[in-house]
C-alpha cells in the first residue's frame, strides 16, 4: 500500500489577513456593496441593459425549446428507421411504397393503442381511488366533528354563552 507524502498529511499554517481580524460590524449581505442597484440614483432616467436574470431566463427557455424540438427530431429519426425495418421484413413481391404505408399505419396503430392503454389505465386507477375516497367519506360521516366533543344545539350553545358571561361579571 502507498503512503500519502508527507506534505499532504501536514496541516497547512492558517494565514489571516488584518482586514479579515477586525470586528466586522456589518455583516456582508448588509453593505452597500450587497445591493450594487442601491448604489444608483431612483431618478436616473438612463436606459439599463437586459439583467443577467432575465437573460438566464431567456436562455433557458430556449435551451428547454432546443431540447424539445430535439427530442421530436430523434421521435422522428427513430419513426424512420422504424418504418425501414418493417418495410425490409415485408415479401419483396410487395411494391415498396406500399409496404412502407402498410408498414407506417400498423406502427401508428400500435402506437394508439398503446398509447390508449395506458391513458384508460391511469383514468380506472383515478376512478377506483375516487370512488374509495367516496365510500370513506360516506361511511365515516356519522362520527361528526373530531374537534372536541358534540356539537351544541343553538339553545344550548346560548345557555352556555349567558353563564360564561355571568361568571365574568
Amino acid at each position: 500500500m502507498a503512503t500519502a507524502p508527507a506534505s499532504i498529511l501536514r496541516p497547512l499554517p492558517l494565514i489571516v489577513s488584518p482586514s479579515q481580524q477586525r470586528l466586522d460590524l456589518y455583516p456582508r449581505f448588509l453593505s452597500p456593496s450587497a445591493f450594487p442597484s442601491l448604489r444608483q440614483s431612483p431618478l436616473s432616467l438612463r436606459s439599463k441593459p437586459a439583467s443577467s436574470s432575465s437573460t438566464r431566463r431567456l436562455a433557458t427557455v430556449k435551451a428547454a425549446q432546443s431540447r424539445f424540438i430535439k427530442v421530436i427530431q430523434s421521435a422522428w429519426r427513430i419513426g424512420k428507421d422504424a418504418v425501414e425495418a418493417g418495410t425490409n421484413l415485408v415479401p419483396g413481391s410487395i411494391p415498396r411504397p406500399v409496404a412502407r404505408i402498410g408498414v407506417t399505419g400498423a406502427l401508428v396503430t400500435l402506437a394508439l393503442f398503446l398509447f390508449n392503454s395506458i391513458l384508460s389505465t391511469a383514468f380506472f386507477v383515478l376512478a377506483v381511488m375516487g370512488a374509495i375516497y367516496f365510500l370513506y367519506i360516506s361511511f365515516n360521516k356519522d362520527e361528526g366533528p373530531r374537534g372536541g366533543g358534540d356539537p351544541l344545539s343553538e339553545e344550548e350553545s346560548l345557555e352556555e354563552a349567558r353563564r360564561i358571561m355571568e361568571k365574568y361579571k
